[in-house]
């Protein structure tokens, strides 16, 4: 029905304009919700950057209270500085996983949870569900992972909880993994490992790559970093280790090289950054750099370059660039920052079994 040159100029636009275009006639519609067309635009869309910040108090409110923000960098270059601010219907306090495939993870009222296509603004909320506990013990801390399965192609969303012994007032010696599946809407149980061995950080941040979601976790008996990784398709958990660096550095980012087929391991120390990249299971330092008025690596850009926040208050967010040495200044200012890497996408997060044949 369509020619080939239609498909490729209609699968490169933005999200936006195809959503306009959904409403010419029945046939775009029906292509522009093709989960084939779908995919091919995922793989034509180039990267963006989001931010989320908190706002900034101007001293004329004596009732302000910080709100958390979210802008996209419109331009893939990041030359210019004119941002999209983004919003979405329901309130959320916090990110707990992606964005993967254009979808955020996201942290509502009422301890709800709820995936959000950023792009097209559609949303789905997660059914509640809470881990049974053991005995005698209560929640202690909790990680998050969100990508894809690939064998099943079907989204899934993983939480570890660790659990605090009431009675030794110790970690309990077994977590618990709850598993959501979103073509089926629904939450199981997976017994998981023992976290007796491991220090498991408050961050939720995790690291989804070719079916695997990794997590930045410490070695409770040599405070030693570990990368624990969840395989998304045989639901099974392996170590991997991380590049040999200096034990003190008090500051380690996982994100993905620029390529986004490689792990990255960026870690500080004393002003000193170091950016690793794991291929075949072997670790190569790629960036060794001093930089001074900085503090806490945030992630990579897509030409090696890493974002940084200044140590001035308030805070700005940076990006060096290796290739000129430069610092750049993206003109916004917070008391904090996270950044992500974003790709966007049609994926409908509301249907079920839209995602077959993704």
């Amino acid at each position: 029905m369509y020619g080939d040159a239609m498909v490729e100029i209609l699968s490169s636009l933005s999200v936006k304009n195809l959503l306009r275009f959904k409403c010419v006639c029945k046939s775009w519609y029906s292509l522009i919700e093709n989960p084939s067309f779908i995919s091919k635009h995922l793989k034509n869309v180039s990267t963006r950057l989001i931010v989320v910040y908190m706002d900034e108090d101007d001293g004329t409110d004596e009732y302000y209270h910080p709100t958390d923000l979210s802008c996209m960098f419109t331009d893939e270059t990041l030359a210019d500085l004119s941002v999209q601010d983004l919003d979405h219907q329901q309130p959320a306090t916090g990110v707990l996983g992606g964005p993967y495939d254009g979808i955020y993870c996201i942290f509502g009222l009422r301890d709800r949870i709820t995936l959000w296509n950023v792009a097209t603004r559609d949303s789905r909320t997660l059914p509640n569900y809470g881990p049974t506990c053991p005995p005698n013990t209560k929640v202690y801390k909790t990680s998050v992972g969100f990508g894809l399965d690939p064998k099943r192609n079907d989204y899934k969303l993983i939480m570890i909880y660790t659990f605090w012994d009431e009675r030794t007032t110790e970690l309990h010696e077994f977590s618990l993994c709850t598993i959501y599946n979103l073509r089926t809407n629904s939450w199981r149980d997976l017994v998981c490992f023992k976290t007796i061995h491991y220090c498991i950080p408050h961050s939720h941040g995790c690291t989804y790559l070719d079916g695997l979601c990794h997590w930045l976790w410490e070695l409770e008996d040599s405070k030693h970093k570990i990368i624990i990784s969840f395989d998304m398709a045989n639901e099974v958990f392996q170590e991997v280790q991380c590049p040999d660096i200096d034990s003190s550095a008090y500051m380690e980012t996982l994100d993905l090289y620029h390529d986004s087929h490689s792990l990255l391991f960026l870690n500080t120390t004393n002003n000193h950054y170091e950016i690793w990249v794991l291929k075949e299971r072997i670790w190569s330092k790629h960036l060794s750099v001093t930089l001074i008025g900085v503090e806490e690596p945030l992630g990579v850009w897509k030409n090696g370059g890493f974002f940084v926040q200044s140590d001035s208050r308030p805070r700005r967010l940076l990006l060096y660039d290796p290739n000129t040495q430069e610092m750049r200044d993206l003109g916004l200012r917070s008391f904090w920052f996270s950044v992500y890497n974003f790709k966007e996408s049609l994926i409908p997060v509301k249907g079920v079994d839209s995602f077959s044949d993704i």
